[in-house]
Parts: C-alpha cells; sequence; structure tokens
C-alpha cells in the first residue's frame, strides 16, 4: 500500500481575513440577537464566505473553444428555526423538503466594508424568512404525519472550533496547457469513429470563511485543479462507447508532461476503436476481478450513499444497514475508512480532502467497517439513534444545505496477492465453477444505486473497458455490459484482493449537489458478479463523416 500523509497546520490569518471574519462575525451577532426572539426563533445561522478564481479551458481537435478566468464573491446563509428537536430541514412526509440555501454575490469587503455588510444583512433576512416558513410546513406536516422510526434531533449544535489554514494560491502557466492541449487534441483528426473528443483544464483556487452563532471562524482553502481528456463514439447499432483520463493537480509540476500525455490521448484512441470492434456481453452470472479503481468507484456507488448517517432516520430510506452495526455485513478481508484528512495518496492529491466540513466541523478518520464488521456512519450535524454527534462529514456544494457526505473512502485489504496472482485466482475460479470465461473491469463510470424502501435494494454500474478472460488465459474486450446486483450479497461475493491500490477522484452528486470525492482501493476477485445487456441508443450514427476525418 502507498504512503498515505495528512498536511495543513493553523496558522494566524492576515489583517485582511481578519477583518472579513470580523465583519461577519459583528453582523452575525447582531442578527441572532434579534432573530432568536421571533416566533418561530432563529435559533442557529452560519455564514459560509468563498472567494475564489475560476479558471477555464476547453480545446477540441486543434481549436480552443474557450479561455477564461473569474472570480467569484458568494455568501450563503444557512438559518434554522424552531429548535434543535424539530426544525425546518426535518423531510416531509410528501418529499418537500428544500436543500437550497440562501446566496448572495458580494463586494471585497476590502474595498467597501459598508456595502458588504449591507449586503451580509440582505441575505440574512432572506434566509431567516424562507426558515421561517418552512418550519411551519414541518410543523403542519408533523401534526399528522406517523411516529418516525428514529426520533432523534434534527441538528446537533456543533462545537466551537477556531482556524485559519494558509495555502499559497494555485499558480499555472495557462498558455503553455492550452498549447499543449492544441497539441494533443489533433491526434483525433482523421479518425472517423470518433464522434466527439474534449480536452480541458479547469482550476478553482481561493479561500472559504465560516463563521456560526455557536462561535466557530474559520479560514481554509479552496484549491482544485483538473485536466481531462476524452474520445466518443457510436457503433451502428447504437451503442454510446466512450474513454476518457483525469488528472488531478495541485502544482504545475504535477501536470503530465505533453510526452506522458501524447502516449495517454493515443492509448484511449486505441482503446475506443477496439471497443468499436468488440462484441456485445452477453448477460451472465461468473466470477470476476474489480481492478483498483473499478473497485473504488464500486465501494462507493455501492456502499457510500448506504452510510450516510442523516439517511438512517428517514422512513422512506431502505435502511441496508441501519440495524447491521456490530455485525458483518462485506468480506472480512475488508475494512473500510473515510479519512478526509488525507491530501495525497502515492503523491496523487485527493479531491475529497478538507480540515473542516461545510457545518464547521473537523475531519477526522471514520471506519465505517472493520474486517466486514459495520462499526460506523458518516455524520453530519444531523443525528441519528446511537449516534448524537458529527464526525465531519457535513457536505454540500455553494447553495445548498450540507447534510453526510463521503471524502476519501478508503478500501484497505489483509492477505493481498500481486495482481498476477488475482488473475491466477481467477482463471481457478472460472475452472472451478466451470463457467466459460470470466470478466476483468477495468473501469467504471459509475451508475446508479437506489436506496428508497418502495424500490428494490440494489445497483447497476457501467462498465467502460471489460475483457473477458476465458480459461486458457485469453483475453477478449467487449461492450454494453452492466453489473448489476444488492449490496448484501456482492459484497460478501469477494473472496481476494491484490495490492495495487490506485486512486479514483471523482465529484459524487446528491441532495446536497456536487462534491469532490476520492476512493482508495485495490483490485479484488469477486466469486459472482451478475452482468446484464446496456441499453442503447435508437439513433443511429451520423451518416457524414466528422470533419477532417477523411484524408490528412
Amino acid at each position: 500500500m502507498g504512503l498515505a500523509v495528512s498536511a495543513g497546520a493553523q496558522t494566524s490569518c492576515s489583517i485582511g481575513e481578519q477583518l472579513l471574519i470580523e465583519l461577519l462575525s459583528a453582523e452575525m451577532k447582531r442578527s441572532v440577537k434579534a432573530l432568536k426572539k421571533q416566533k418561530p426563533p432563529i435559533y442557529y445561522v452560519s455564514y459560509t464566505y468563498r472567494d475564489w478564481q475560476e479558471g477555464k479551458i476547453v480545446v477540441e481537435e486543434g481549436g480552443v473553444g474557450k479561455h477564461t478566468q473569474t472570480q467569484h464573491r458568494v455568501l450563503q446563509v444557512q438559518a434554522r428555526a424552531g429548535s434543535v428537536q424539530q426544525d425546518n430541514t426535518r423531510t416531509l412526509k410528501n418529499d418537500r423538503t428544500s436543500y437550497d440555501l440562501t446566496t448572495e454575490k458580494m463586494p471585497s469587503p476590502l474595498q467597501d466594508d459598508k456595502a458588504f455588510t449591507l449586503a451580509v444583512w440582505r441575505a440574512t433576512q432572506q434566509a431567516a424568512e424562507v426558515a421561517q416558513q418552512d418550519f411551519n410546513r414541518v410543523h403542519a406536516d408533523a401534526q399528522t404525519a406517523s411516529k418516525r422510526l428514529d426520533d432523534s434531533p434534527d441538528f446537533v449544535l456543533p462545537p466551537q472550533e477556531t482556524f485559519c489554514q494558509e495555502a499559497p494560491s494555485l499558480q499555472f502557466d495557462t498558455q503553455r496547457i492550452e498549447q499543449m492541449l492544441v497539441e494533443v487534441s489533433k491526434l483525433t483528426q482523421h479518425k472517423p469513429f470518433i464522434l466527439e473528443s474534449s480536452f480541458s483544464f479547469t482550476y478553482q483556487t481561493g479561500s472559504r470563511y465560516f463563521v456560526d452563532s455557536v462561535g466557530t471562524r474559520l479560514k481554509t482553502p479552496v484549491r482544485l485543479a483538473r485536466l481531462m481528456i476524452g474520445v466518443e463514439g457510436k457503433t451502428v447499432d447504437g451503442a454510446q462507447l466512450e474513454r476518457y483520463r483525469s488528472y488531478d493537480v495541485l502544482s504545475e509540476a504535477e501536470l503530465p508532461t505533453l510526452e506522458q500525455l501524447t502516449a495517454d490521448v493515443k492509448q484511449i484512441i486505441s482503446e475506443l476503436e477496439m471497443l468499436m470492434q468488440a462484441p456485445e456481453a452477453e448477460p451472465i452470472t461468473v466470477p470476476a476481478i474489480l481492478k483498483n479503481r473499478a473497485t473504488a468507484v464500486f465501494v462507493h456507488e455501492v456502499l457510500g450513499h448506504r452510510v450516510e448517517g442523516h439517511r438512517q432516520k428517514e422512513d422512506a430510506f431502505g435502511k441496508t444497514f441501519t440495524d447491521k452495526v456490530g455485525q458483518p455485513v462485506v468480506a472480512p478481508i475488508l475494512t473500510i475508512v473515510d479519512d478526509a484528512t488525507l491530501p495525497y495518496f502515492n503523491n496523487i492529491p485527493l479531491r475529497g480532502y478538507y480540515e473542516y466540513d461545510d457545518e464547521g466541523v473537523k475531519s477526522r478518520p471514520v471506519t465505517i467497517v472493520e474486517d466486514g464488521v459495520m462499526k460506523n456512519f458518516l455524520m453530519s450535524s444531523s443525528p441519528v439513534k446511537g449516534f448524537a454527534h458529527s464526525n465531519g462529514h457535513g457536505r454540500g456544494q455553494e447553495g445548498r444545505r450540507p447534510v453526510a457526505r463521503m471524502g476519501n473512502t478508503r478500501v484497505i485489504a489483509k492477505d493481498t496477492v500481486s495482481y498476477a496472482a488475482l488473475e491466477g485466482q481467477l482463471l481457478e475460479e472460472i475452472k472451478k465453477q466451470n463457467k466459460p470465461y470470466g470478466y476483468i473491469i477495468e473501469d467504471l463510470s459509475g451508475g446508479f444505486t437506489t436506496t428508497e424502501t418502495y424500490f428494490p435494494q440494489s445497483f447497476k454500474l457501467t462498465p467502460t473497458l471489460v475483457y473477458r478472460l476465458y480459461p486458457d488465459g485469453r483475453k477478449e474486450a467487449v461492450r454494453g455490459a452492466d453489473m448489476v446486483g444488492t449490496p448484501l450479497v456482492s459484497f460478501n461475493e469477494i473472496i481476494a484482493a491484490a495490492d495495487d491500490y490506485a486512486v479514483f477522484n471523482g465529484t459524487c452528486g446528491a441532495e446536497s449537489g456536487w462534491v469532490p470525492v476520492s476512493g482508495i482501493a485495490p483490485s479484488v476477485l469477486i466469486r459472482r458478479l451478475e452482468i446484464e445487456k446496456a441499453g442503447k441508443s435508437s439513433v443511429k450514427p451520423p451518416v457524414l463523416p466528422p470533419p477532417f476525418a477523411e484524408g490528412k
């Protein structure tokens, strides 16, 4: 396993940053003093102010489609009406709960502190009014709602924290990156099987400030950057095929070289061409290997949302693991930990890293599963039975109320073998089960998992690069294979793991919006994996070949 390290130190904020926090704190104190006397009272308020620069470069087949830099200053206000036992955030029985928060575009506090304070006041007033209206609906709904199985409070006040983390702004030679993307994008020309291609670089750099009525005062950095390459095609029978690769970095030195990028673009083009000619997968249940990054996606999709704490008390939630604490739920060779305190793994930046979550609670490692046994849930400040406090996993995108979400999810296996040995075990399992072949899932793009009681507690994931492995060791690429199953069965079919840990960096969507996440996992051997045919489009490929596809 690679070395995992933690970083980030508390320092003194600059004079300008202290002024900003003082302006937010003063308006917070003034507002809460009045709002808590209203009916229903506003018992808690938090401000999240983000000041960041966003850059984007988009290139298509040798031409620059976009190259922008934008400065953003946005205040987000969360107001809670009622009391911790019952407030405006409770899920209504008719599912009209809103996760939207009040946001306000802000002037620079250093240029005009009066205009800044007025904008804070406007946003606070609006947020309080919305919270009170929502609480009245919750209160009315509670009069006719059936008794909840878990009547835990709607909120627990977070601890008071003071923290200021300094980090250098991200600096990139965007002209050099643009030229590099232009150069490699030309490789897609004269390839009629490529219908679309994308080459992009995006970054965000700045600061996030958090102030709440408990007394917490935080300043943490905003630092994300990603270079992405991708190609797409469509077969004559309507199958959409794609190959993508991304590179998450925090410095110019971490970017791939032109030579590396050229080799990777050539590889994904070759993989797409191979898939265009590959046979379709057939429905079957066979032994399979999930390669390391695919394992990370599998755990994220199938386990992740089911162990988010706030969901456990929702009556409409499937509760796959709610009553399983202390019981075996996955293969005993696996331990699963969510640790947002890790900024890097094997020198790769982790997108799920943060020092404090979006509710002002310090992040910490949380062991979800230990040696196959369920131990904990990922908790925000919405308590559930047996878990009364947040463990630093309240997260949400700008403008959305935070709920419990994943950060850096690590899958740790014991009794590991080399990957080559794992393939050998797969061959043995194929012969043992007398199957015509097994599968190697190289890459997963995600999919969906159903968690409501109205639907089956199942998942359907979309592999984007799959090989059949025959008993004689021959490999063959196939297309159109979807993975399906149920969590409790599928996790217990894992019988072995390799020592080839790798990182998946992505972005996860849920009711609190899109948040950056990471997964770290080894390749695993699954005794039985069910494969279904993937859906296809009814629209045939374009009759006209793409421009520049013919000749040179």
